[in-house]
């Protein structure tokens, strides 16, 4: 799992709203900077600008895409998509703004769990809430990436992107989300799921992830069974481990 600072920030991408636009990482913004330097990130929320989703069939080409209007939001990352006869189903956490107020890190309104469904014959987006709680880097079973799925996993967070101590996992099909707390002291950086087998369930498997303890400064790896977040493993660092997103498991046999 990545580094939260690194030397040369990641830079993220920024397509499904409006097109093709390269901007830098919204959380190198917080690591220190040179005295008197200006933290500002380049760009600014701009209420007139409309938002919008592009669809392009797979085999498709420029001359292809269908554009839908979505209500103003900024989108850093989605939970999962897939096609459900004429229309795709989207799960996304979505922030009412971005870099409005707050120019210095992605902190400008609440983040949601939203479903936005893309009616292809009718040419709208149905927008609907799953979560109202503020979260982000959301997470699937790997292998139901682009296909329909019944789970999914994110850390919550308050003001500031400060993490809160919870881990959410969201039924879809139960319309429940299941609270796992570590504790208002403890932050937590994104969790990966891994199978138990090639042919296991949905959620038969366990979630990885580091958990900070702001209290002493260290942080442990915390193995959880995917099916009930209840412990099955903790590795404990001697030290602090920065937060990281967009971790991969890789079994030693691929």
């Amino acid at each position: 799992m990545g580094p939260f600072h690194t030397a040369v920030p990641a830079r993220l991408m920024l397509s499904a709203l409006v097109g093709r636009v390269r901007i830098p990482d919204p959380i190198a913004a917080l690591q220190p900077r040179a005295k008197g330097s200006d933290r500002r990130l380049p760009y600014s929320w701009n209420p007139r600008y409309p938002a919008r989703i592009g669809v392009m069939p797979r085999e498709g080409g420029n001359a292809d895409v269908r554009w839908f209007d979505v209500e103003p939001c900024y989108v850093f990352h989605p939970l999962n998509a897939y096609d459900q006869e004429d229309t795709i189903i989207l799960d996304v956490v979505r922030h009412p703004r971005m870099f409005d107020n707050e120019r210095l890190a992605p902190n400008d309104g609440a983040s949601t769990l939203d479903r936005w469904t893309v009616d292809l014959a009718d040419g709208k987006v149905r927008e609907s809430r799953f979560d109202d709680r503020r979260q982000e880097f959301p997470r699937v079973n790997e292998r139901l990436v682009g296909k329909r799925h019944r789970y999914g996993y994110a850390p919550a967070f308050g003001d500031g992107m400060t993490g809160t101590g919870d881990l959410l996992k969201h039924d879809f099909v139960g319309g429940s989300t299941q609270t796992r707390s570590f504790g208002v002291a403890k932050a937590l950086g994104e969790f990966v799921f891994h199978p138990s087998s090639d042919g296991s369930a949905e959620d038969d498997g366990v979630l990885m992830g580091y958990v900070h303890d702001r209290a002493t400064n260290r942080s442990e790896l915390a193995i959880l069974d995917a099916q009930t977040l209840q412990n099955v493993a903790s590795i404990k660092l001697p030290h602090r481990v920065p937060s990281g997103f967009h971790g991969n498991w890789v079994s030693s046999a691929d």
